[in-house]
């Protein structure tokens, strides 16, 4: 998908958080109860695979998050990482400059960019809505990954400082002021979260393989044969 038809869905999506009553798909989907099934692999795997998940689903707002990184092909740990760094997961932080939310969006951003539309008012207590936020903030880093070539590090520095002084300073990391302390935190978090859940998912699969060889391998024989 190029970057001007997922910037094009995005704000659609976005802008349809608005409605009321909106009902997400995968919401649709978690609602259905699971039919009864009797003890198997596959019961033993989603089991490992929730315990897995556990950790990182009490994440605050993690729901957003997730749904967000799917939703722009962000990875899930990398947003993760800019909500804790730029607003410890509160969604009603707002910054010197204005910044607001859970990823410290720029109303002039929401309405430039994002498309949302309203009052200076209105347009902070929209940013104000995790969904919404979250959202917004993912769309406009998946926009920035693209611009820069997947380079993780200058998405971050154009996030935080702008996409032109990225440029000023020749694709670099801007020297000056926060940006490089903002980059090197969001990544250090980044690469920690990352780790910790391929550490869960080795786990995970260590465990799933001994549940599939407890079910499946023949059990010992009581006497010896003669």
């Amino acid at each position: 998908m190029n970057a001007a038809l997922r910037r094009s869905l995005g704000r659609a999506w976005v802008l349809a958080l608005l409605v009321p009553g909106l009902v997400w798909a995968d919401e649709v989907a978690e609602s259905v109860p699971a039919p009864l099934a009797p003890v198997s692999v596959q019961a033993l795997e989603a089991e490992a695979e929730a315990t897995a998940a556990a950790a990182t689903s009490s994440v605050p707002w993690y729901q957003h998050i997730k749904q967000a990184a799917r939703a722009y092909g962000v990875d899930v740990h990398l947003l993760q990482a800019v909500v804790a760094v730029e607003s410890n997961f509160d969604a009603n932080a707002v910054s010197r400059s204005g910044a607001i939310g859970l990823m410290q969006i720029m109303p002039a951003t929401a309405a430039g960019y994002i498309g949302l539309r309203g009052t200076s008012q209105s347009l902070r207590l929209q940013l104000q809505d995790p969904s919404i936020n979250v959202h917004a903030g993912a769309l406009y880093l998946r926009d920035l990954l693209d611009t820069f070539s997947s380079r993780v590090d200058l998405a971050l520095a154009a996030y935080n400082a702008g996409s032109g002084n990225v440029r000023k300073a020749g694709n670099r990391v801007p020297k000056n002021g926060e940006t490089p302390q903002f980059v090197s935190k969001v990544t250090s978090l980044y690469s920690s979260l990352k780790a910790a859940a391929q550490s869960a998912e080795a786990k995970a699969a260590n465990a799933v393989k001994a549940s599939e060889e407890a079910v499946l391998s023949p059990g010992q024989p009581v006497f010896a044969p003669q």
